[in-house]
């Protein structure tokens, strides 16, 4: 329980950094990172009402707020959940389109598309959840279940048949789906800067050896009569100038790509042994242990390290970062020793000036 709690805190305050991150600074304050900070509005939430909901059944063996309170739970779990594992799909989506044509992409981004995308992110999720856990609650209601579980209760399939089909539906369409969608779009983005990154070298090969031969046959013109056209240094300039945007830019690509790599693995590790055992115990009801319960909480740690991979994959995050958890303490130790340097100040001059008076 302690852990649960300190999960908690921890999901919420690294998630509520990066609102304050949003807000505070201009680079980070765009329309291409609003599903981000969508990403960590929900993760907060689920650090706030899951996380804490869970871990009230787990330590004490039962569920203590009845069976109306126990649905709401289910609803807000699963759907946030969800809606977190969708905000991962389009945030790929969304760097793969940057990546594979910058300017079209810079373009087209409009904040009313960008709100658009986070309503269908969420859509979906209420389209798989809400559905599956509203005819679990009829079939509750209507049976002799003990209603003192809840996400114990949920998590077993031998109570009904219909629980087998949507375990394995909700986890293939809820989790495998996402997760073959995101790892096919890091293929892709990897492939696009793997061949930019074999463009820049012939790119820098064709101007030198433009260059080379421009000097050469120099030797041997008469100087150009005056006009109105660029001169060859001023061509050679602006290449050189594109060709170090061009570098720049890949650079970004590349460490976007270890951002996207390190949010795939943490979602391919917190999500993949529960979903694993929805499809197993889906196939085969007896095969439920107590360890489900542990993989079900696992999920929840996903919400936990999101801000910090931004903040150690991206060095703005990280600098802005650094500088909210850094100002306080500064401010304050700075100030501090201020006024105890001024206070020093003041008494040495007090002493000496009585000393002076004194001989």
């Amino acid at each position: 329980m302690i852990g649960g709690a300190f999960l908690s805190v921890i999901t919420i305050a690294g998630n509520l950094l990066i609102f304050l991150a949003y807000f505070r600074n201009e680079k980070i304050r765009s329309i291409s990172n609003v599903p981000i900070l969508s990403l960590a509005f929900t993760d907060k939430f689920i650090g706030f009402f899951p996380v804490n909901m869970n871990i009230m059944e787990m330590p004490i063996g039962y569920w203590p707020l009845g069976k109306e309170f126990c649905n709401m739970a289910l609803v807000l779990d699963y759907v946030s959940i969800q809606s977190s594992i969708n905000h991962i799909v389009l945030t790929n989506f969304d760097w793969y389109l940057s990546i594979r044509s910058p300017m079209k992409n810079r373009l087209h981004q409009k904040i009313s598309k960008v709100i658009t995308k986070l309503f269908t992110v969420w859509l979906i999720a209420v389209i798989i959840w809400v559905p599956y856990i509203n005819i679990y609650k009829h079939k509750v209601r209507s049976s002799n279940l003990d209603d003192r579980q809840c996400y114990k209760q949920f998590s077993k399939v031998q109570d009904f048949n219909f629980k087998r089909y949507a375990s394995i539906t909700t986890s293939l369409i809820g989790y495998f789906l996402p997760l073959g969608i995101v790892i096919i779009t890091y293929w892709k983005m990897y492939f696009i800067v793997r061949q930019q990154l074999y463009e820049v070298p012939k790119f820098c090969h064709a101007i030198n050896a433009e260059n080379k031969f421009s000097a050469e046959t120099t030797k041997w013109k008469q100087p150009p009569p005056l006009s109105d056209e660029m001169p060859d240094n001023t061509v050679d300039m602006q290449k050189n100038l594109d060709l170090i945007k061009k570098r720049k830019r890949i650079l970004r690509h590349k460490k976007a790509l270890r951002m996207i790599a390190s949010i795939i693995s943490a979602f391919l590790i917190t999500g993949l042994p529960l979903n694993a055992q929805w499809l197993l115990v889906g196939m085969c009801p007896t095969c439920y242990n107590k360890s489900f319960d542990i993989c079900n909480f696992l999920t929840y740690p996903n919400s936990t390290v999101n801000p910090f991979l931004y903040a150690h994959m991206s060095r703005t995050f990280r600098l802005e970062f650094k500088k909210l958890l850094l100002c306080k303490f500064l401010r304050n130790y700075f100030s501090d020793s201020k006024e105890k340097h001024v206070n020093y100040r003041v008494n040495y001059n007090t002493k000496e000036l009585s000393r002076s008076k004194s001989t």
